[in-house]
């Protein structure tokens, strides 16, 4: 889809004079949308004047992006972005841009894709060396459940035993005290490696409430740590700089409200009010990629295509292709991935872009389990 004269009025109108602006989707490796994401990254900063980009990717790996973008050379690094989207042409061509505008970038989320703390560590290292004799004991925990996929690294975590669960947590709590502790300047290098510290140790806290919920307490089940350790990270983000910052990520981490527990965009509304503006990402037709169990595959889950039923009743698909202003619509229900989430539009998104086809991209399938 190709933003019209009326949808640059829209995209405009929406974003006001908001500081933050989410662009979502409502599914990973749809070449469309990033085609869309592409042209509403470039009118945002080149005619409003926005000068950072969040996506929905380690924090750590993005640190290579960021430095590519600045100062590198050749193609974007193939391990700066998680959940394999560096594998994606489409994506490489979004961060092509982001250098050609100079633009500055920053990955939001966890390490390891959820799953290994290592890319955390591994600066932390380099940049807080008094803390190694702390952090090896959590290197060794971390190393019995470490993985490439994320259902692998839970399962392993939950199968350890709880004094070992618990000798993680305290290591972490006494790393975060010693960094405190010890005087340091101001500067890029340690305020990073303080954001990269608070991380891991949000990692190993969002494993400790996934374990709880499974074993059936009420309190962990709507505990979402992943999103308000991104929302951390863009409160993180807007500290350091005066300018104004683009957030791409997932419909269903975006939106302002979520019927089943706290996401990023409610955690930004709390923070920003109406300086916070949510663009919902969706498909009239065509395919998307989505997830099934699978217990023989490497991550025990895989990924397959399937076709999108036409738009249901009530669904703001209804509207068609388009930027729509949602902040009045009557719509119910919004696709995310082959089905939808249900409840009030108005409430999620403050507008919602639909494109008329979703076509995966080449990495849509695969063995992995996100």
């Amino acid at each position: 889809m190709e933003l019209s004269p009326d949808d640059v009025e829209q995209l405009r109108a929406t974003v006001g004079d908001a500081r933050v602006i989410a662009i979502g989707e409502s599914a990973h490796f749809v070449r469309e949308y990033h085609v869309l994401r592409e042209q509403m990254v470039r009118f945002l900063s080149e005619q409003l004047g926005f000068t950072t980009v969040a996506l929905e990717s380690g924090f750590s790996e993005g640190l290579a992006v960021r430095d590519w973008i600045h100062a590198g050379a050749g193609d974007p690094p193939a391990d700066g972005l998680t959940y394999r989207f560096g594998e994606c042409a489409e994506m490489r061509d979004l961060l092509v841009s982001l250098k050609d505008q100079q633009l500055d970038f920053w990955g939001l989320d966890l390490p390891g894709g959820l799953a290994n703390a290592g890319p955390a560590l591994d600066h932390l290292d380099l940049h807080a060396p008094e803390l190694r004799q702390t952090l090896s004991p959590v290197r060794r925990l971390v190393g019995r459940f470490a993985s490439a996929y994320t259902i692998p690294a839970f399962t392993a975590y939950r199968e350890m035993a709880l004094i070992d669960r618990d000798a993680l947590t305290l290591a972490l709590a006494e790393a975060n005290a010693r960094f405190d502790a010890t005087p340091r300047p101001r500067d890029e290098t340690n305020t990073i490696a303080r954001h990269e510290l608070r991380m891991v140790t949000l990692l190993d806290q969002m494993l400790r409430a996934q374990v709880a919920a499974v074993e059936g307490s009420t309190a962990h089940a709507g505990l979402n740590i992943r999103d308000a350790a991104m929302a951390r990270t863009v409160e993180w983000i807007l500290d350091r700089t005066p300018g104004r910052v683009i957030v791409l990520a997932a419909n269903s981490h975006i939106q302002r409200r979520h019927p089943m527990f706290e996401v990023l965009g409610s955690h930004l509304s709390a923070l920003l009010g109406e300086q916070y503006r949510a663009i919902g990402v969706t498909a009239e037709a065509g395919q998307v990629a989505t997830r099934r169990l699978a217990p023989d595959a490497p991550a025990m889950a895989e990924t397959v295509l399937v076709d999108l039923e036409p738009p249901a009743e009530g669904s703001v698909e209804r509207l068609g292709p388009g930027l729509h202003d949602t902040r009045t619509s009557t719509a119910d229900k919004i696709r995310n991935l082959d089905l939808y989430t249900e409840g009030p539009v108005a409430e999620f998104f403050d507008a919602v872009a639909c494109v008329p086809i979703s076509t995966p991209t080449e990495q849509a399938l695969w063995t992995g389990g996100r």
